[in-house]
């Protein structure tokens, strides 16, 4: 599994959880992005952390390594997790529906590609509104 794809068709590399990981790691393109002092560390899905979330569990039982490959896809408990206060998760049944049209690593790209500031390139997260790198102001993409 990439760490930057979360079962539940979340997009991890705009996640300021994920950065703030990163950062610790040392990786390159999160060392110059800001994340709140508060913010906790992601180590992704397959952290020991998270072998209780549904959508992990669910996943490992059906053997799939993503909702939108579940023979049971949309199900009950993706379409809730959409409408749920969380803006960035009311995109994961279309991040879905495209994973399993045009693959995880396709995906992957066109994700990487889109949380990119539009001026200089550099990635941003789900609700950045400036650019840390340029100061260009970023629509909301969310």
């Amino acid at each position: 599994m990439s760490r930057y794809m979360a079962y539940c068709g979340l997009y991890c590399g705009a996640c300021c959880s994920m950065i703030t990981k990163e950062k610790q790691e040392g990786v390159p393109s999160a060392t110059a992005m800001h994340t709140e002092a508060d913010e906790q560390p992601c180590m992704g899905c397959d952290a020991e952390y998270q072998k209780d979330c549904e959508f992990v569990l669910c996943n490992k039982t059906h053997g799939t390594e993503s909702c939108a490959f579940c023979p049971e896809f949309p199900c009950e408990m993706i379409t809730k997790f959409k409408d749920e206060v969380w803006e960035h998760h009311q995109v994961v049944l279309q991040n879905l529906f495209r994973i399993r049209e045009a693959g995880i690593e396709k995906w992957l790209e066109e994700q990487a590609e889109y949380w990119k500031c539009p001026a200089c390139g550099c990635r941003t997260q789900w609700y950045q509104t400036t650019c840390t790198q340029c100061g260009e102001k970023i629509e909301r993409r969310i």
